[in-house]
């Protein structure tokens, strides 16, 4: 248990800091570009190489490569485990380099005979910043060897560097020299290679420095590798249906004729990637190794013991979450963005749109689990099928509701499929039982809604009693008054309940507190 914590608050801790740069490169994207078809451009450019990522780098080949990692580590030797990870590298960058060339050179085609500028400039960035695939794909397993390892750190740190790469990227070309926007957009896909490259270089340089590993390419066979190999294939369809699912989304909204469409889409999913990134994913990032090491063991009370408390955290932190997010919606889009090109109607409309996202909230984080307790037991077609389902009601959706309601019809066909997509992935999933989810144990799904009901409640007092009128200074002595009040509360109804983290918690700081006393 203290293994754990330890892991996941170094993890969640750097995913802050990590998720507080994306904010302000965030913040900085839309001060520079406001709703602009340039800002938009970027974004969909950029969303292209992250599905990549997602799909190969820090989603399926991670959890296909990781299992068979760790058993090599266990049963084996680090020089097997090693030899392993030179294999999956190998491929992975031969097939990556064929894969960037050919994507950079149709996109680069693709934007001198496109006639409407808006696409015209998205291929054109995209073909700039997509070798970043290639160079983060490789970052995120030699990332999976290092967590295998119980190093946890070169993966918080990651994403720490694109962030900051292109932050200064937005203050000196956006900001200082004040450049035309198609030039700011422009480097800041240079800088998004920049800093995939030196996400690459950090885990490689902490393999050879503290674990001696050193790269030989290696295409020969193994069994160890057609492990691999036949857990990845199907998850890979799994994760690409996943992905493609939000890249649908972010096409459709780009299409749309209302401008900052696709900002506002990309807003919401920025902001409930806050709490996703900050405590859900990197719960799900630490706790992935023990629930593969349980199911190779087949020690199945230990592990249903694990998916309970990982889906009870994740429920714990991410309903609250989505509770507060959209309660405070308008506050927040408006203290954090409302500033250059970003003005006080774009955070309306934001805010609108953000209000509708939250829902899904719990459903993503809830998701993004149950896929990792599936790949931990090497069972990817049950996440595959959920994928399907999902991506279906998406598409079908986004369809009938974006022609009456435009982006916030996207967002609601966003949030239903989200749902379809837990509730499969949870009935599929032996160690969760339906009736978990309406009695106090072992999910405190009730103290955990109820909580969440008096946290509003209690902001809602706050604000009427305070009467706090409108402008930034409002914003941000809102945000100061109500987000300590909201946390406080709904922790005293956790603790009332007796949630087990949370008692283990008080009980575990209580003791050293005796300790030192």
């Amino acid at each position: 248990m203290a293994g754990l914590f330890s892991n996941a608050f170094l993890l969640s801790g750097l995913t802050v800091l990590s998720r507080f740069l994306g904010l302000a490169r965030d913040i900085l994207l839309f001060t520079v570009f406001g709703t602009s078809i340039y800002g938009e451009a970027f974004i969909l450019a950029f969303t292209i190489p992250n599905l990549f990522r997602r799909m190969l780098g820090e989603g399926t080949l991670s959890s296909a490569f990781i299992p068979v990692y760790a058993s090599s580590l266990k049963t084996k030797s680090f020089q097997a485990a090693f030899e392993l990870l030179n294999k999956v590298l190998s491929r992975l960058a031969v097939a990556l380099c064929f894969l960037v060339l050919f994507v950079c050179l149709l996109s680069f085609f693709l934007s001198s005979f496109w006639v409407e500028p808006k696409w015209s400039i998205a291929f054109y960035l995209n073909s700039l910043s997509f070798a970043y695939v290639a160079l983060i794909c490789c970052a995120a397993i030699m990332v999976g060897a290092l967590n295998s390892h119980g190093r946890f750190a070169a993966g918080g740190i990651s994403p720490i560097l694109l962030n900051l790469s292109m932050i200064v990227t937005l203050l000196v070309f956006g900001i200082w020299k004040n450049l035309s926007l198609f030039e700011v957009a422009v480097y800041l896909s240079g800088a998004v290679v920049v800093g995939g490259l030196i996400q690459m270089l950090l885990p490689a340089i902490e393999l050879k420095l503290k674990l001696k590993w050193s790269f030989k390419l290696d295409l020969r066979a193994s069994d160890a590798l057609d492990k691999v190999n036949q857990i990845f294939w199907i998850g890979a369809l799994g994760a690409a249906v996943t992905q493609v699912n939000i890249l649908v989304s972010r096409f459709l909204a780009f299409s749309l004729d209302d401008s900052g469409s696709l900002s506002y889409l990309f807003l919401s999913s920025r902001l409930i990637e806050l709490p996703l990134g900050i405590f859900a994913i990197s719960l799900s990032t630490v706790l992935f190794p023990e629930l593969a090491k349980y199911a190779g063991d087949s020690d199945q009370t230990r592990f249903k013991q694990c998916v309970i408390q990982g889906i009870r955290l994740t429920c714990a932190v991410t309903i609250a979450a989505a509770f507060g997010l959209g309660l405070l919606a308008t506050p927040i889009l408006s203290l954090l963005f409302n500033w250059g090109m970003f003005n006080a109607d774009n955070v309306r409309l934001a805010s609108e749109i953000l209000l509708i996202s939250v829902f899904a909230l719990p459903f993503y984080a809830g998701s993004g689990f149950l896929v990792k307790v599936f790949h931990s037991k090497k069972n990817m077609k049950f996440p595959l099928h959920a994928a399907m389902i999902s991506m279906a009601i998406n598409l079908l959706m986004s369809v009938i509701l974006m022609l009456s309601y435009g982006v916030h019809g996207l967002a609601w066909a966003n949030v239903i499929a989200a749902v379809f997509q837990a509730g499969f992935l949870a009935w599929r999933t032996p160690e969760l039982r339906l009736r978990d989810s309406v009695s106090l144990k072992p999910l405190y799904l009730l103290p955990i809604l109820m909580g969440s009901l008096v946290m509003c409640v209690s902001i809602e007092w706050v604000r009427d009693l305070f009467h706090i009128g409108p402008g930034k200074w409002s914003d941000f002595i809102q945000l100061l008054l109500f987000i300590p009040v909201g946390i406080f509360s709904y922790l005293v109804v956790l603790f009332i309940f007796r949630f087990p983290e949370l008692t283990h918690a008080f009980n575990f700081f209580r003791e050293r507190y005796k300790t030192r006393s």
